[in-house]
């Protein structure tokens, strides 16, 4: 019976084309309304081409493209390196995952090398380790430390002065690391003195987060990566960008889009409509309670149960609050009760909205 099912599942049909595409550690080829900071970034680091290190701070809040730009950036950039001869080495670190010295250095020495055993080795003794394996390969290290602040909470500022005084310990001719440090918060005030010096105050990217159109433009490139031809309607990516909206998270946003097309492959729908997008955002951010629900009353309660009527009917994002007020009367005469006169259904309208059930959205229209 089970194995049944999983059959069945596997088998069935999907209007997702490409899964990995609605994964958060997906690297877009083009990051939309992130060119300026991607043209930044290689003004900046394009002295590396000639030995010249440099240390870059980026900082915005949840879902504003941080590691998403590093990573696209930095593997642009070694690509682009290695054509002209000069050979780039990218290690991304998580310091949340990594939040302390030796576990975030033996991250980059496990990309030079799987085995390297992770005990018995102190940090000047992998420092050393680093060095050589720069040295073997002629290679320059472009290190990113993402959510550093969980590094310098832990463990203070040690191994970014190590790193960025890699030359001076090791009597080099230049530094043959550069970083790049990621953070939702500023993370100056962490960092000692001696460090700071190592630091641009010019070369600091701050991420706003993105506009409703910004987003709607993320999510219009999504689609089309991740989605069968013509499955997702213009409306459902509308109200996807408006809900993220609220908060500019474009991982948010993201992750409402591949809710939703789940949901549509479990109704058997081929066509991803508001009602998927609604369900979505009720599973990623539930409002809707039932404790909410018994805090209404019962003309409030047909009120709601005549917006998702209408909704679900038109299979729109938006309906107007005309329509809507046309189902409200309709319903109150199927339950038996007497509709309210229009300005108290604005009321009603008002409460539902401050309940958290329903935007509203001016629109010039009935």
């Amino acid at each position: 019976m089970g194995f049944d099912i999983v059959e069945d599942e596997l088998a069935s049909s999907s209007i997702i084309s490409n899964l990995q595409v609605l994964d958060f550690d997906y690297v877009p080829e083009e990051l939309p309304h992130r060119e300026e900071q991607l043209r930044f970034l290689a003004r900046i680091y394009k002295s590396l081409l000639s030995r010249n290190p440099q240390n870059v701070f980026i900082r915005g809040p949840v879902g504003t493209g941080k590691t998403v730009l590093a990573k696209r950036f930095c593997t642009s950039f070694a690509s682009a390196a290695r054509k002209k001869g000069v050979f780039i080495e990218y290690v991304h670190i998580n310091c949340r995952k990594r939040s302390t010295d030796s576990l975030a250095l033996l991250g980059v020495l496990n990309h030079f090398d799987p085995r390297f055993p992770d005990r018995g080795f102190s940090v000047q003794e992998m420092l050393q380790v680093l060095k050589k394996q720069l040295e073997k390969r002629d290679a320059q290290l472009l290190l990113v430390l993402d959510e550093v602040d969980a590094l310098l909470r832990k463990s203070g500022s040690s191994l970014i002065y190590n790193l960025t005084r890699f030359a001076d310990e090791e009597a080099m001719k230049s530094n043959p690391i550069s970083l790049i440090l990621i953070s939702q918060h500023d993370i100056f005030y962490r960092l000692e003195p001696s460090v700071l010096s190592s630091f641009k105050r010019t070369n600091v990217i701050n991420l706003s987060e993105y506009s409703r159109d910004e987003l709607y433009d993320i999510i219009k490139q999504r689609v089309e990566l991740a989605f069968h031809k013509n499955t997702v309607s213009k409306e459902a990516v509308e109200l996807i960008a408006d809900i993220a909206s609220e908060w500019g998270d474009a991982r948010f946003a993201i992750e409402l889009l591949w809710k939703a097309g789940l949901y549509a492959d479990k109704q058997k729908d081929y066509r991803l409509l508001p009602e998927h997008v609604r369900a979505a955002k009720a599973d990623v951010y539930p409002i809707i309670t039932e404790s909410k629900l018994l805090n209404l009353d019962r003309h409030r309660l047909l009120t709601l149960y005549a917006i998702a009527k209408r909704l679900q009917k038109d299979d729109v994002a938006y309906i107007t609050t005309g329509d809507v007020e046309k189902t409200y009367i309709v319903t109150c005469e199927e339950y038996g009760e007497k509709p309210r006169a229009h300005t108290m259904f604005w009321n009603y309208l008002k409460d539902i909205e401050k309940a958290g059930f329903i935007n509203i959205k001016l629109s010039g229209k009935g």
